[in-house]
């Protein structure tokens, strides 16, 4: 279950679950953009496990030395009403599942269907990156070179959605579904019903 934070009192829980989830991964702890939408990710007993935060592409966001730099990117600079970054995506570790990340592909992959989203950008950990791209065969395009903060390497990553979406073969079968709940085919009743 996702909630949308939409309010103080959501956005102060996101934060308060954002704080933990960072100091267990020694991440970086920001608030919220005023322009983002923002999720909590909820188990099903309704405890808060993870975040997700979704900020509009903008040119006046070029210059922020914490995001992936997309100053020479053409394809973002020219659709920047679809382009995306992707930030605060965490989950706290006692909860850190594969049925779990693929719950925020899942939002991830909604959000873009309600947003007509046509780019995704993030830093993902190392890690993380190698996990989606090699065996759930993701395709992320690596968008500039790895960054060390602390003792982590972050990669900055792309996602051309339309490419993710309509493109999967050599996906597994679970990645495949989350391509077809977006396309909106029937093969989702298999999957979602």
């Amino acid at each position: 279950m996702n909630v949308y934070v939409d309010n103080n009192e959501k956005r102060e829980e996101f934060m308060n679950l954002w704080s933990q989830i960072a100091k267990e991964r020694k991440y970086q702890v920001t608030d919220l953009k005023e322009n983002s939408e923002a999720f909590i990710l909820k188990a099903k007993d309704g405890t808060s496990i993870g975040t997700i935060e979704f900020v509009p592409c903008e040119e006046k966001l070029l210059d922020m030395n914490d995001l992936v730099d997309i100053s020479n990117d053409t394809r973002i600079l020219n659709d920047l009403k679809h382009s995306y970054q992707v930030r605060k995506m965490g989950v706290k570790k006692e909860f850190a599942t594969k049925n779990v990340l693929l719950d925020l592909l899942k939002l991830a992959a909604m959000h873009a269907k309600n947003n007509q989203v046509h780019y995704y950008v993030s830093y993902l950990e190392k890690n993380h990156y190698n996990k989606l791209t090699e065996k759930f065969k993701f395709r992320i395009e690596k968008v500039g070179e790895d960054v060390k903060m602390g003792k982590k390497t972050f990669v900055p990553a792309f996602i051309d959605v339309e490419d993710a979406i309509n493109n999967t073969q050599g996906y597994p079968i679970y990645i495949k579904s989350i391509a077809y709940l977006v396309q909106g085919t029937k093969k989702v009743k298999a999957f979602f019903a």
